[in-house]
């Protein structure tokens, strides 16, 4: 997995971020979303892009499916 791959999100995050120790739950549809793979966070930890929604969040590589490599 690279940047600028076509994702599709195959688990459902549930916590959006933390705040003041507390977590924010997310309410965001993204188990089932196309994202795009914008940089890689830690090793096999990215940032994805969801452009349905406007959002970014940082997944595992498990929790994602390659569906169309970048060049």
């Amino acid at each position: 997995m690279k940047v600028g791959d076509l994702v599709r999100c195959i688990w459902q995050p549930k916590v959006s971020h933390l705040e003041s120790d507390h977590c924010i739950m997310l309410n965001l549809p993204l188990k089932g979303e196309i994202g795009i793979v914008e940089k890689e966070r830690n090793p096999g930890t990215f940032f994805i892009l969801f452009p349905k929604f406007g959002y970014r969040h940082p997944l595992c590589a498990d929790a994602l499916e390659v569906i169309s490599e970048s060049r």
